[in-house]
């Protein structure tokens, strides 16, 4: 029997285990285990709209629904062993997994762990700020404004509540963008001067969404801008306390609740032998997603650095950990058959980014626009998605789950 083994739950892991257990079928020559510490994949894309979410338009409940895809759901009556657990130890030795409880054993381990939020070694910015890459960080950010607000409506002064945001790439920018309906409906339950809400985004560079069209970034601007939204610029972040952002140019800032989105770093994983990994701390893989040292271990997603189609690491977006997965489960067999499959090549992926109620900028293979339109794509975009993991009718039903509860505070 051929054991693959399969670590993480995000985009890159569940259509991995997915596609193979498609291809495999009910072969009781393969077994495939996908190892997760949850028991749900998060649809990470929407974390910004449950961060913003007022509580009196939608439950707890509601919200995790429409993020947490639950992984029974997804693998059901697939041939895929599902296990809850913590990964404490990968021996490429040995070939084992231990969870704590158990020892797996694989013949070819894939692994698709994500990443988490880099802090740059910046002082305090992991004690003080607020990550935003999980469920729970999602809810402790909306509580941590919504008490910001609570807090001071007895103010006499009514004194101007900071919201800062650290980092104008795709997560801060759609957050930012999303708070206005947010605040908007708390400053008119806490009887709070809305114009004594400030949202801030602190940019490290000249431009928002680094490293793409000045026509992208001038038109993010401009509509967070419409939105209320303060952007300062070459404003990299030095030193962090528990009510201060301190700027490289000497500038603090003074903020009630700091979210931290200025970039993501691979997560650590416990191997037992020390292997090649970039500056960010992603395992390096050869053109065939392999880490060099043992062919037998894949690495793809967040957490792997993969030469992408210009011979640049490819970056740590949903649509490349997808077209990584989609590749290995077309390039896997012909590995486990000895044969040479073809190189990854990667490409350039559109981009859908929204920002604030239903108005989005896409990018696409030519195609460019803005508003209403953008954000209906950007719909079918999760439509696509959710298709391929639920099926077709859930997908839709789910889609317009998440179109309803999530508008409510447009």
């Amino acid at each position: 029997m051929t054991n693959i083994v399969i670590l993480g739950a995000g985009y890159g892991g569940i259509l991995t285990a997915l596609g193979l257990s498609k291809k495999f079928g009910r072969s009781k020559e393969f077994l495939i285990t996908l190892i997760d510490r949850h028991d749900y994949q998060l649809f990470a894309s929407n974390l910004y709209e449950v961060a913003s979410a007022e509580e009196e338009m939608t439950t707890l409940s509601q919200l995790k629904h429409s993020i947490a895809l639950p992984l029974e759901a997804i693998f059901t009556g697939r041939n895929v062993n599902l296990v809850k657990a913590e990964v404490l130890q990968i021996n490429p030795v040995s070939n084992s997994v231990f969870t704590g409880s158990k020892k797996y054993y694989y013949d070819y381990l894939v692994v698709a762990v994500g990443s988490t939020s880099d802090y740059f070694n910046i002082p305090g910015a992991e004690k003080f700020s607020l990550p935003l890459k999980s469920l729970n960080d999602a809810f402790f950010v909306r509580n941590k404004i919504e008490f910001a607000v609570q807090m001071h409506r007895l103010d006499a002064n009514k004194k101007n509540i900071r919201i800062v945001v650290a980092g104008g790439g795709f997560t801060g920018v759609e957050f930012a963008g999303e708070l206005k309906g947010f605040l908007d409906i708390l400053a008119w339950k806490n009887r709070y001067p809305r114009e004594k809400i400030e949202v801030t985004i602190i940019e490290a560079s000249s431009a928002l969404i680094a490293g793409f069209s000045a026509r992208l970034s001038r038109d993010v601007l401009d509509r967070l801008k419409a939105l209320g939204v303060r952007v300062q610029f070459s404003s990299m972040t030095a030193k962090v306390d528990e009510h201060f952002v301190e700027l490289a140019s000497g500038e603090k800032m003074e903020y009630d609740v700091l979210v931290w989105t200025a970039g993501v770093k691979a997560l650590s994983l416990p191997f037992t032998k020390q292997m090649e990994t970039d500056k960010k701390g992603r395992l390096v893989t050869n053109e065939f997603l392999q880490l060099n040292t043992y062919n037998n271990i894949f690495a793809l997603g967040d957490g792997a650095c993969v030469a992408n189609y210009d011979g640049k690491p490819a970056p740590p977006s949903a649509q490349d950990a997808i077209a990584q997965a989609e590749y290995l489960v077309n390039t896997l067999p012909y590995i486990i058959r000895n044969k040479r499959p073809p190189a990854y090549s990667g490409k350039k992926h559109g981009y859908i980014i929204s920002i604030g109620g239903k108005w989005a900028i896409l990018d696409y293979n030519g195609f460019y626009f803005t508003g209403l339109p953008a954000y209906l794509v950007r719909q079918l975009a999760n439509l696509n998605y959710f298709r391929k993991v639920v099926g077709l009718w859930k997908a839709i039903k789910l889609t317009v789950f998440d179109m309803e509860i999530y508008s409510r505070n447009d």
